[in-house]
């Protein structure tokens, strides 16, 4: 069997990368794998990757100064470059299966079907007009101007996919029923959950005694990361600290970033690129980590601090919830709300042994979530599918 894999992406880089090359590298175990992602260098696989390059358009409106927060625009230029070059390259080989990734695979998925292929939409984020009502909301709250919304073809573009897809995956049962409560049936909707390097990640001794709060990710809108700051503060932690390593993605997050860490030293931020260095180093000095995102497909931050032996604090609206048993390896909070979160910071500091053995039962569940696993789920979902020759 021949497979197509595409994402506007390069291969493990960042969150997207990392579940193309999580997906590539179990695909690549059942089946004669070819893979599509952005970029212009060739990586080391034991499958054929095709980079197709970058958008110019993208990136010449991303140095424009005036065009510069329209990154809506930047995304669907890019977006559509990546879909052309990759459609054009199925027009010339032949699969039994093209899977690419939500808003990005629009015009690759027309030219599979009228060749009798078959379509699977990979969508690493929960239905995407929940995403952008999320967003919306999140942007009217912040009074933050930036378009940091999708654009409406890119919606268009994913409703279409939608359609044109045999199957639609999803990284958790969060996105999932975001899903179903759009109409979709349950059967079209199939769970791929992801999968930890649990030899990279893992507990390590910590340095010192104070309780450090972590967030890890990019500081935007559907984050959340203003609801946990005012949570943080709020909880009072004597000798507590907030660490958040990240960059804000928007001008009024960048600077409700500064006031915070103007007004409040025991908020903090870093930069840290955990492709190039060991994760302990950040995961091993904080004792809890908060994922309070309105909307997250999965948020595999908070799976790599499950790993490190981190209890986690995560909303109902993050598809890592999927892994959280309540009070057991964490805790499980509705969106925005300021008073759970800090609710439970205190408590987890106020009971070190109960958090301790939080975190030991976060270890535990972070180590079912492995390649094997993975390669199961994929494996059920690929005989459900009679794609199995």
């Amino acid at each position: 069997m021949r497979v197509a894999l595409s994402c506007n992406t390069g291969l493990g880089a960042g969150g997207q990368g990392i579940c193309l090359a999580n997906a590539a590298s179990s695909l690549c175990q059942i089946a004669d794998l070819t893979v599509f992602c952005s970029g212009s260098e060739v990586p080391k696989t034991p499958f054929p990757v095709y980079p197709v390059g970058y958008s110019y358009w993208s990136r010449q409106l991303l140095k424009t100064p005036l065009l510069r927060r329209r990154n809506d625009w930047a995304v669907l230029l890019s977006d559509l470059y990546f879909d052309r070059q990759v459609s054009q390259r199925l027009k010339s080989q032949s699969y039994d299966l093209v899977m690419g990734v939500a808003g990005q695979t629009n015009l690759a998925f027309k030219t599979a079907k009228s060749a009798g292929v078959k379509t699977w939409l990979y969508c690493l984020n929960s239905y995407l007009p929940f995403m952008q009502q999320q967003i919306r909301q999140e942007l009217e709250f912040l009074s933050d101007p930036t378009v940091a919304t999708m654009n409406p073809l890119m919606l268009e573009r994913f409703l279409s996919e939608c359609s044109l897809s045999d199957l639609i995956i999803v990284l958790s049962e969060v996105a999932k029923q975001t899903f179903i409560q759009a109409g979709f049936p349950s059967n079209k909707i199939a769970v791929l959950t992801p999968f930890i390097d649990t030899q990279r990640f893992h507990p390590a001794p910590k340095p010192d005694e104070i309780f450090r709060v972590l967030y890890v990710g990019t500081i935007e809108p559907r984050k959340g990361v203003h609801y946990l700051i005012q949570s943080f503060l709020q909880a009072n932690i004597p000798d507590g600290e907030l660490l958040i390593v990240g960059g804000a993605a928007t001008r009024a997050l960048r600077i409700l970033m500064e006031q915070t860490l103007t007004e409040f030293p025991q908020v903090k931020q870093e930069f840290w690129d955990f492709s190039r260095t060991d994760p302990t180093t950040v995961f091993g000095r904080c004792s809890v980590l908060v994922l309070p995102s309105v909307e997250d497909g999965f948020g595999l931050v908070a799976l790599e601090a499950m790993a490190c032996g981190l209890p986690v604090i995560v909303t109902n609206q993050s598809g890592a919830a999927d892994l959280i048993e309540s009070g057991v390896n964490g805790f499980i909070v509705p969106p925005r709300d300021i008073e759970k979160i800090s609710e439970k910071l205190q408590y987890l500091a106020a009971n070190p042994h109960i958090s301790s053995q939080m975190g030991k039962s976060a270890r535990e569940t972070a180590e079912k979530y492995i390649l094997q696993t993975y390669q199961q789920q994929l494996n059920q979902i690929f005989a459900q599918e009679n794609l199995f020759n």
